[in-house]
C-alpha cells in the first residue's frame, strides 16, 4: 500500500511540474539564456578593458623609450596617439608626458599649454589637475614670467595639508624674489622650512634661497620644525 501512496505522490508532482513547465517553460530557458549571455559578456568586457590597459601599458612604455633615445617629436605622436585612443590613467599620463616632452624638447609655450589644458579639463580628477597647475608654474618661472607663475599657484600655496602646498610655495616664492619682493618670498621660504611634513629636498632649497635674501636685505629669522617632521 505504501508503494501505491509514494506513486501516486509521484504523478502528483510529475503533474504538477509538468503544469508549471508548460505555463513557465519557456520564460525558464529565456531567463537562464540572459543570465549566460550576460555572465559571458560582463567577461568579455573586462578582458576586453585589461586588454585595452595593457594596450596602453605597451604604448605608454614604447613611447617612453623613444623619448629616452632623444627622438622627442615621435614621442610625442606616439603619446597622442595614446590618448586619443584610450581612456582613464593612461590618457591623462599620456597628457601629462606630452607637455613634458614638448618642455623637453624647448617648446615651452606649447608644454605650458598643455598643463594649462589639463588643469582646466573638469573630467581630470582635482589632484591631477593641481599638478598640472603646478607643471606649468615651474615653466613659467622657467620662461621668465613669474606673475603668471604665481596666479596659477596661489591657492594651493595657502592651502594647509594640500598635497601640492610645498611645490606651489616654492614657485611662490621665487616668483616673488624674482619680482624684487624679497618680505615675500622670505615668508614663504621660512613656511617651508618650518612644514614638518614637507619633502627635505624643497626645506634644503628654500634655506639656500634664505640664505641669498639674508645677503641681500639683511639677517632672517628661520623657525625651527617641530621635532615630530619625519620629511618625506
Amino acid at each position: 500500500m505504501a508503494d501505491i501512496f509514494h506513486e501516486i505522490q509521484e504523478d502528483m508532482r510529475r503533474e504538477r511540474f509538468r503544469g508549471l513547465w508548460n505555463r513557465f517553460g519557456v520564460h525558464f530557458i529565456v531567463l537562464v539564456v540572459l543570465v549566460i549571455a550576460g555572465t559571458a559578456g560582463w567577461r568579455g568586457y573586462v578582458a576586453w578593458q585589461d586588454s585595452k590597459a595593457r594596450a596602453g601599458g605597451d604604448q605608454f612604455y614604447a613611447a617612453l623609450e623613444t623619448a629616452s633615445k632623444g627622438d622627442h617629436k615621435a614621442a610625442i605622436d606616439a603619446l597622442n596617439q595614446l590618448v586619443g585612443e584610450t581612456g582613464g590613467g593612461y590618457a591623462i599620463l599620456g597628457r601629462f608626458r606630452v607637455a613634458a616632452e614638448q618642455a623637453t624638447a624647448g617648446d615651452t609655450a606649447a608644454a605650458i599649454a598643455g598643463f594649462d589644458a589639463i588643469a582646466a579639463d573638469g573630467s581630470v580628477p582635482v589632484l591631477y589637475r593641481n599638478l598640472a597647475h603646478v607643471r606649468a608654474g615651474y615653466l613659467a618661472l622657467a620662461g621668465s614670467d613669474p606673475k603668471a607663475a604665481a596666479a596659477r599657484v596661489s591657492s594651493l600655496a595657502g592651502e594647509a595639508g594640500g598635497p601640492w602646498r610645498q611645490p606651489a610655495r616654492e614657485i611662490m616664492g621665487l616668483a616673488a624674489y624674482a619680482g624684487g619682493d624679497l618680505a615675500t618670498a622670505r615668508r614663504y621660504f621660512t613656511d617651508i622650512i618650518g612644514d614638518a611634513d614637507g619633502p627635505r629636498e624643497a626645506a634644503e632649497r628654500a634655506r639656500i634661497m634664505l640664505s641669498l635674501i639674508q645677503a641681500a636685505s639683511g639677517p632672517v629669522e628661520v623657525r625651527p620644525a617641530p621635532a615630530t617632521g619625519n620629511g618625506s
